[in-house]
């Protein structure tokens, strides 16, 4: 999928008609319901689908997938999940113009004390199936998930604009820090309090200025991308 995305964002899908056929299948036929060999969840795909919607809009190779794809991705609304996974469906929600609020609402629900999300499960080790995530990625795939919905237009029985997000506590932990599955143990730099103002972007360079690691830096990187 994401190779066939980079033929396509560099004018060259052409030459993967084979490989986008194979593509359309799995969503037609909805083998990526369990998850794949090496991704975790069924919004994996979906979200990496969006991705490559994104890259062909207006094309015939668009029109012979948006409407099953629209289809695929409403028929995931309200399923289980935990935070990347709603934050993906969001996202994937939003890039055909579908306002999924109801698995925002449960999203908003897994924040955390420190304004973060807990890791979400991405990619898999096919021979063991050993679970790989990252708590940043989540964090930020979660705040474009917000911004996302707050872009689209509101639905006549929908007033008000789901919030960025609230003030909140982080507390500082040096990247260096021992790790105990995704829990950084010890060497806790202290606690501030941090008000975060009305735009991701805004907050993500604040912690990146005052702290200068890698975490705010992927953030950042995400949102803007």
């Amino acid at each position: 999928m994401n190779v066939l995305t980079l033929f396509y964002a560099n004018g060259r899908g052409d030459e993967l008609p084979r490989t986008f056929a194979w593509v359309r299948e799995v969503l037609i036929n909805r083998g990526y319901t369990d998850g794949t060999r090496y991704y975790a969840t069924p919004e994996c795909f979906l979200f990496f689908m969006a991705r490559l919607l994104e890259q062909i809009k207006g094309t015939k190779a668009d029109l012979s997938l948006r409407p099953i794809f629209r289809e695929r991705i409403q028929e995931r609304i309200g399923s289980e999940g935990d935070s990347l996974a709603l934050a993906m469906r969001v996202l994937a929600c939003a890039s055909v113009g579908i306002r999924d609020e109801m698995d925002l609402r449960t999203l908003l629900t897994l924040q955390q004390e420190d304004g973060g999300w807990e890791v979400g499960w991405m990619y898999k080790y096919g021979s063991s199936g050993i679970s790989i995530g990252n708590r940043g990625l989540t964090t930020a795939l979660a705040i474009n998930a917000i911004e996302a919905l707050n872009h689209l237009p509101q639905t006549p029985l929908y007033q008000p604009q789901l919030p960025v997000l609230k003030s909140y506590r982080i507390s500082i932990v040096s990247p260096d820090s021992p790790v105990v599955g995704d829990r950084p143990q010890s060497r806790t730099e202290g606690v501030h309090r941090h008000r975060r103002s009305s735009s991701a972007g805004d907050w993500s360079h604040s912690l990146r200025k005052r702290f200068n690691w890698s975490w705010a830096n992927l953030v950042t990187k995400v949102i803007h991308n």
